[in-house]
């Protein structure tokens, strides 16, 4: 073992979908699971708390779930880092479906 930390994808929901592809960019950490109130924002932040406690500016938000959820953790992890690391799926017929990485630098 190398003792190197691993990276993390903060999945926002899991709704049934399958996120092993994005295991590529670090250990899934899953936040919340099914129906999720887009108007409970207090309950959402409790949910995020990892993201804001235990992440690291190299560790990916994995976009799924409500719109909203992945606001407030999108500004979460911004606020904490001062960057972005998304991880987005694209349907690609041509090279294959897969997870997009694109880092906003917000600093």
């Amino acid at each position: 073992m190398s003792g190197i930390p691993r990276q993390k994808v903060f999945v926002l929901n899991d709704s049934g979908h399958d996120f092993t592809p994005a295991e590529e960019f670090g250990e899934l950490v899953i936040l919340s699971e099914g129906t999720i109130s887009k108007y409970n924002l207090t309950e959402m932040l409790r949910m995020l708390t990892p993201i804001t406690k235990d992440s690291s500016a190299d560790d990916f938000v994995l976009q799924s779930g409500p719109a909203v959820m992945n606001g407030v953790a999108c500004a979460a992890f911004a606020s904490k880092h001062g960057c972005l690391n998304l991880l987005i799926w694209k349907a690609d017929r041509r090279n294959g479906d897969h997870y997009v990485h694109r880092r906003l630098k917000l600093r």
